[in-house]
């Protein structure tokens, strides 16, 4: 029976492994044969170095599988908060457009309100004349006009507070909302 010794080589990705070889001239090349013993001691020095990498990759792969963990669970909390997103960024539009609706309601009230001073002033002014009966004319005239725009007024007024307690209520919704989103970890611009 053949003796046959053997050797370490690395491959070509740098791996260690174990050949043995077939004649004593293969081995003739590094010197003498290594024994069983060194072979032997060699592989256990090898094995505790595995045993520390795997332990690493063991340990590293916890920390991947947590952090793919954490990062489902926001992902999932994230797509839960999409509707509420939208619906609240629906109703701050509506409360723009209701805010902007409220401001041209005051600019239009504040023009009947000028206009109704200066009949007012024209009134007056007619009064004093001395065409009294084309003044009384005008002035009954103007009397049925400011009479309308009081009218006019008053349901623009009945319209503004409606659109003021819609606007109220709306504002209570988006505040429910954005507290809703902070209490759940989310951060809401004021």
């Amino acid at each position: 029976m053949a003796h046959r010794d053997y050797r370490i080589e690395r491959d070509g990705r740098g791996r260690e492994r174990l050949v043995r070889s077939s004649s004593h001239r293969e081995g003739g090349s590094q010197g003498r044969g290594r024994s069983a013993r060194e072979l032997l001691n060699d592989a256990e020095e090898r094995i505790e170095v595995l045993d520390g990498e795997i332990l690493s990759l063991q340990t590293r792969l916890s920390y991947a599988q947590r952090d793919n963990w954490q990062y489902q669970n926001i992902v999932n909390e994230h797509q839960q908060c999409r509707p509420l997103r939208a619906q609240l960024d629906a109703q701050v539009r509506e409360v723009r457009r209701l805010e902007d609706l409220l401001a041209d309601e005051e600019d239009a009230n504040a023009g009947l309100r000028h206009k109704n001073e200066e009949l007012k002033e024209k009134y007056r002014l007619f009064k004093r004349g001395s065409r009294e009966e084309e003044f009384k004319l005008r002035y009954e005239e103007k009397l049925a006009e400011v009479e309308v725009l009081r009218r006019r007024l008053a349901e623009k007024d009945e319209l503004l507070g409606l659109e003021e307690t819609r606007i109220a209520d709306k504002n209570r919704t988006i505040v429910y909302l954005k507290d809703y989103l902070r209490r759940h970890g989310f951060h809401v611009a004021d």
